[in-house]
């Protein structure tokens, strides 16, 4: 008689064509464990014998032990071949995970009361090549790649282990410090390294803000037409958003404190208002700086496309002016530099320093340090500020043959209004035609254009137009000779 018990009979199902043997094989057994057809403690046979019965390679079944093994369904002794372990010690119970029986439906997934206003962004999900006209986007052809390349080669080359290992929450110390500097430089802030935290652009900026400094049901102002990404996002954070108009000097913070004078934070773009241009007035700037003083609220400063000034240095930020310690200023290198560098900043009063880096351990630990050196060396080899010269000249001329081209080819029907800052200006059509019928007109040659009623929330005139005849248009991203072509295209629907 033999020493050990023979391979019991299990008829095995015929393996689907489009099923890998590993996979059926290890499908089948594992469903005969389960439903007890192969019996606790049972043998199975070894590799050799069970790959001749099948008629496949001996490897492909060892595997397929090894598999079981792992998943604790059989044990494996010298001597004493591979057995299925003994009823409670395999994970029994499971018959949904059983595969060669047929599963039930999936029901519908329930997500979270609230996520249906985490999924109602403006940003495009789909990556699409940008299309002639489209505003927002910077010139990635002008970006030095090569620069960046090697300082990145440099930076693996050299790299210490305390730059692999970890980072602190609010950023790489010496990048920070080199924000700090070039800040109170151009911009007139008054912060250190310690004040500043990297982020991966506004949105997070202004999600962190939201989390540290809101309550559900809490006013917030917003510019109106006015930056969306901000609206919906503090909306989703629970906030109640307070459409606030504006005019050539920006937010009127007179009507803002009729309409919700309690309210905890103000979001702004004060050196270049999104999108229509103009910078928040001087007396604007007191007025909300007065509000947040008394009130003790907050005023959270996208220094939107600031950089990008055509003529003098950069208006000076609301964190330097007195009354500055209520204000959490913001800005991001994905204009400056390219969007795929996902890295920004946001400078913090120095009350609120600890409490959002303990904040940001919690949430997502600390910042990817590696791009953060390099971009710490770009600033500090000077190739930063040698970047955004050449972009300011290049930016003033692709504005002007905007403007100098469109005035004949457009002849008053789509005209460009006056800019000084950014990569796109914009643009009002002649009445009565609408910017969402010469969107849709001009999508069907390949052109794109943003309507300023996609940013409008209440308002239905603005700067003495129509909201409805207002047209964001983009030039940053193309050269003047496709800015001419482009031009002379849109004429034809015109």
């Amino acid at each position: 008689m033999p020493k050990t018990p023979s391979w019991p009979t299990l008829p095995l199902p015929e393996r689907p064509a489009d099923c890998r043997i590993s996979d059926w094989l290890h499908r089948e057994l594992r469903s005969a464990i389960l439903e007890n057809r192969l019996t606790a403690g049972s043998r199975l046979p070894s590799s050799r014998s069970l790959a001749l019965q099948l008629g496949i390679a001996r490897g492909t079944v060892s595997a397929v032990y090894e598999e079981l093994l792992a998943e604790g369904y059989v044990t494996a002794r010298i001597g004493d071949g591979t057995r299925v372990l003994p009823s409670g010690r395999a994970p029994r119970g499971d018959s949904t995970a059983v595969w060669s029986q047929p599963l039930p439906p999936a029901g519908p997934v329930r997500l979270a009361a609230r996520a249906g206003s985490w999924q109602r962004t403006p940003f495009p999900l789909e990556d699409t090549p940008p299309r002639a006209f489209r505003a927002n986007i910077p010139s990635v052809t002008d970006f030095p790649l090569t620069v960046w390349s090697r300082l990145m080669s440099r930076r693996l080359r050299l790299a210490t282990r305390e730059l692999l290992l970890s980072c602190d929450p609010l950023g790489y110390l010496p990048l920070r410090e080199a924000i700090a500097l070039h800040l109170r430089e151009t911009r007139g802030l008054q912060c250190s390294g310690g004040q500043i935290m990297i982020v991966s652009g506004t949105q997070m900026a202004l999600d962190l803000t939201s989390r540290m400094l809101l309550d559900p049901g809490d006013a917030v102002w917003v510019e109106d037409p006015g930056y969306p990404g901000a609206a919906q996002l503090l909306e989703a954070a629970g906030a109640r958003v307070i459409p606030i108009s504006v005019d050539s000097q920006g937010m009127k913070v007179a009507e803002a404190q009729r309409k919700a004078p309690e309210a905890r934070l103000a979001v702004v773009t004060a050196a270049h208002h999104f999108p229509l241009g103009m910078p928040l007035s001087l007396t604007r700037r007191t007025e909300l700086l007065l509000w947040a003083r008394r009130n003790q609220s907050w005023i959270f400063e996208d220094d939107y496309d600031s950089e990008f000034r055509f003529s003098g240095r950069p208006l000076m930020g609301m964190q330097g002016l007195p009354g500055g310690e209520q204000v959490l200023f913001c800005g991001s290198f994905s204009k400056m530099l390219c969007p795929a560098i996902r890295l920004g900043f946001l400078v913090l009063p120095v009350r609120l320093v600890e409490a959002f880096r303990q904040a940001r351990s919690l949430i997502d630990r600390f910042p990817a340090c590696l791009e953060q050196a390099v971009l710490c060396d770009f600033i500090t080899d000077g190739h930063f500020e040698r970047h955004l010269r050449r972009m300011r000249m290049k930016y003033l001329e692709r504005y002007t043959t905007l403007v100098e081209v469109s005035r004949q080819a457009w002849a008053g029907r789509l005209t460009v209004d006056a800019n000084d800052t950014g990569l796109q200006a914009m643009a009002w059509l002649e009445s009565p035609r609408t910017a969402d019928s010469f969107r849709r007109a001009a999508a069907k040659i390949g052109y794109e254009f943003i309507p300023l009623s996609d940013y409008s929330r209440a308002v239905t005139r603005c700067l003495g137009h129509p909201v409805s005849t207002g047209l964001q248009v983009g030039f940053g991203a193309l050269s003047p000779a496709e800015l001419r072509t482009a031009i002379h295209a849109v004429s034809r629907i015109l």
